[in-house]
């Protein structure tokens, strides 16, 4: 083998990592060489000093500085701030619960009251077919499917409406929250 090799084997032996055959084979080496055997004990000297500047840490030494560090901006909300976010998403999960639902089955035609409801419904699947016949070739696939299934049924319409209704009022509560600016701590305002 190489010198190279050995040198490895002198930094693996050192740190305890090398095996019961190397570390003999080693041994071997090191009784005709002077240069690895000055090597090794150069890195023995090297891991005494290394062990000698060990520091060591508190037990509570991670505990006190996470306990040091500011709450983050979330952290210091109070459970009334996670109201409006908390309730946007239940109604992003029952607009996609009605998506997964109204996929399944076909419902009967609404009548009645909901007509009007049925028609706005009508008008957006066709504002969101028209929308998709103007996308490039490579979403008019997906524009023929989505117009597809929105033409379905009207369930499927009001499903993607409310969909939509609840991701643009998130949008509006994230950009809101956003611009507001960050309350000063009371221990920074007196300095």
């Amino acid at each position: 083998m190489d010198h190279q090799t050995w040198r490895e084997w002198l930094d693996l032996d050192v740190d305890g990592a090398l095996g019961d055959e190397e570390r003999r084979r080693l041994a071997g080496h090191l009784a005709g060489c002077t240069e690895c055997a000055a090597e090794r004990r150069r890195l023995e000297a090297l891991a005494a000093r290394l062990a000698a500047g060990r520091i060591a840490l508190r037990p509570d030494f991670k505990a006190s500085v996470m306990a040091a560090l500011p709450p983050a901006r979330w952290e210091a909300r109070s459970r009334r701030a996670w109201r409006l976010p908390a309730v946007l998403l239940a109604g992003l999960a029952l607009g996609a619960a009605l998506l997964a639902g109204a996929a399944a089955a076909d419902p009967a035609p609404l009548a009645g009251p909901l007509s009007a409801l049925s028609a706005l419904g009508e008008v957006f699947a066709a504002a969101i077919a028209a929308g998709t016949g103007m996308a490039s070739a490579s979403w008019r696939g997906i524009g023929s499917a989505v117009g597809e299934w929105l033409a379905a049924s009207r369930l499927h319409q009001g499903a993607a409406l409310l969909l939509l209704v609840s991701l643009n009022l998130l949008a509006v509560r994230l950009i809101r929250r956003r611009r507001r600016p960050a309350a000063v701590p009371a221990d920074r305002r007196a300095s």
